[in-house]
C-alpha cells in the first residue's frame, strides 16, 4: 500500500493527464460535498467534472470515478454495473473511494479498477486485499471564499426559494443602494424546494455575484435561528416575486413577524396590507432607500403589528368561524 498522490498528480504542460475527467454522481457543490470536492479536483488536474449518467462518461479513455456507492439508487446501481463492466475493457478506471459499505457493486468497481484512492486509512485496510493497486490519499480543507465580512453602513438580507428569484428586481434594489451614498452588502440565503432543480443553487449565487460583486455574501442553507440572526440584525431584508408578494409568501411574513424593514414588489394581487413605506418598501415605487432611524423604526414596528394579525391563531379562528357559519347557514 502506497501514499501520497501518485499519478493523480496535475500533469505538467504539454503532458497526458493521469486522468481524462471526474465522473461524479452529485454535480452542485452546494449540497454535496463530494460534488464539492470533486470540483476543486478536477480543477487542480485540469479536467472536467462528468455527471456519472451523462452520455459522455461513456466515451471517456481514462475516468475517475469518485462518488459514494451508498446514495445511488437501485436503478442507478443497475446502470453502473454495465458501465464499469465496459469501462474496464476500455483499458481500465480509477476509483476514489469517500466511504465503503461492502456492498457487491462497491467490491466489483474495486476490483475492476486499475488503481483505488482511499480517503482515508480505513478504508484503505478494508479495500486493500480487493484492489489491484490501493492508495491512501486525504481530502483537503474545502472552503473557498475566505472573505471576512466586511462593516457596512446598509446590509441587506434575503432567504427564499432559489427557483423563484426576481434578477431584475434585485437590479432594481442594487441601484437605489448605489443612490443612496452609502457603503453596502447583501447576503443572500437559499432553500431547496421539491420542485426545484439541483442547479437552482448554483444559478442563483451566479446570477447574483454578477448583479452585486464583492458586496454579496452567500450563506447556503441557513437553520431558522441562522435565518432569524440575520433577520433582526440587517438593514433590510429583501424578498421579490415573479408577478408580486401574495398572501401566501411565508418568508414576507416571517421578516415582518421579527420587524425586518422588507422590501418586495407589490401589485394588484397583493394583499391589501402591505403598503408602500407603511409596514413595507414596495422596490417600484421607492426613489431612494430610508436611512431615517426613526423612519426604518417605524416601518419595522408596523411590519410586526400587521404580523401579529396574521398569526397561526387568528389563522386557526378564521377557518373555523368560516366552517361554522357554514354549517349554520346549511342547517337554516
Amino acid at each position: 500500500m502506497s501514499t501520497g498522490p501518485g499519478s493523480l498528480q496535475k500533469p505538467a504542460a504539454g503532458s497526458a493527464p493521469a486522468v481524462d475527467a471526474v465522473v461524479s454522481h452529485h454535480l452542485n457543490p452546494f449540497t454535496s460535498g463530494v460534488a464539492r470536492f470533486n470540483q476543486v479536483l478536477a480543477g487542480e488536474l485540469g479536467v472536467p467534472v462528468v455527471g456519472l449518467f451523462d452520455g459522455g462518461a461513456d466515451a471517456l479513455a481514462a475516468p475517475l470515478l469518485s462518488f459514494k456507492v451508498s446514495e445511488l439508487e437501485a436503478g442507478e446501481v443497475a446502470v453502473l454495473e454495465g458501465r464499469a463492466e465496459r469501462l474496464a475493457e476500455q483499458g481500465g478506471f480509477q476509483l476514489f473511494l469517500h466511504d465503503y459499505r461492502d456492498t457487491p457493486l462497491e467490491r466489483r468497481l474495486i476490483e475492476a479498477a486499475a488503481r483505488v484512492w482511499c480517503g482515508n486509512e480505513e478504508i484503505a485496510a478494508r479495500v486493500g486485499p480487493l484492489a489491484q493497486s490501493v492508495h491512501t490519499v486525504w481530502a483537503p480543507g474545502l472552503i473557498a471564499d475566505t472573505r471576512r465580512y466586511e462593516p457596512s453602513a446598509t446590509s441587506v438580507f434575503s432567504f427564499g426559494m432559489a427557483h423563484k428569484l426576481r434578477t431584475d428586481e434585485f437590479v432594481r434594489l442594487r441601484s437605489l443602494l448605489e443612490a443612496s451614498g452609502r457603503s453596502y452588502t447583501v447576503s443572500i440565503s437559499n432553500a431547496n424546494h421539491e420542485t426545484s432543480t439541483m442547479g437552482d443553487a448554483q444559478l442563483l449565487y451566479d446570477e447574483m455575484q454578477e448583479v452585486f460583486g464583492s458586496r454579496l455574501y452567500f450563506l447556503g442553507n441557513l437553520s431558522d435561528v441562522a435565518v432569524f440572526n440575520h433577520l433582526v440584525s440587517a438593514t433590510f431584508f429583501a424578498a421579490f416575486f415573479r408577478a408580486g408578494a401574495r398572501a401566501n409568501n411565508t418568508s414576507i411574513a416571517s421578516a415582518m413577524e421579527h420587524g425586518a424593514v422588507v422590501i418586495t414588489n407589490l401589485d394588484e394581487f397583493s394583499p391589501p396590507y402591505l403598503r408602500h413605506m407603511d409596514n413595507v418598501i414596495d422596490v417600484e415605487q421607492a426613489t431612494e432607500l430610508p436611512s431615517d432611524p426613526l423612519v426604518l423604526r417605524r416601518i419595522s414596528v408596523r411590519a410586526m403589528e400587521t404580523a401579529r394579525e396574521l398569526s397561526w391563531p387568528n389563522l386557526v379562528q378564521t377557518m373555523r368561524g368560516t366552517l361554522t357559519a357554514l354549517e349554520g347557514a346549511r342547517r337554516a
